[in-house]
């Protein structure tokens, strides 16, 4: 593989892994701030709000795990 390539496959991973890490923080934090500004009523559903959280945590985590398929794909 040559050097181009390995850096853009290093280039599609990190953004990858930034994207996960974001989605991660999105869907665990968001809620809780939401809540805290009055924004997100308390009447709103458990089970829906942790839902959509266990939603986002698994989108982040699949991110993730697609990133560390990329890397690899790359030569020692």
């Amino acid at each position: 593989m040559s050097a181009a390539k390995t850096e853009q496959v290093k280039l599609t991973a990190a953004l990858l892994n930034s994207l996960s890490s974001g989605t991660i923080l999105a869907a665990m934090v968001a809620p809780y701030v939401g809540i805290g500004m009055g924004t997100l009523t308390t009447t709103t559903d458990l089970l829906n709000l942790t839902g959509l959280s266990g939603f986002g945590f698994a989108l982040g985590v699949v991110l993730h795990l697609i990133a560390r398929r990329a890397l690899q794909r790359l030569e020692d």
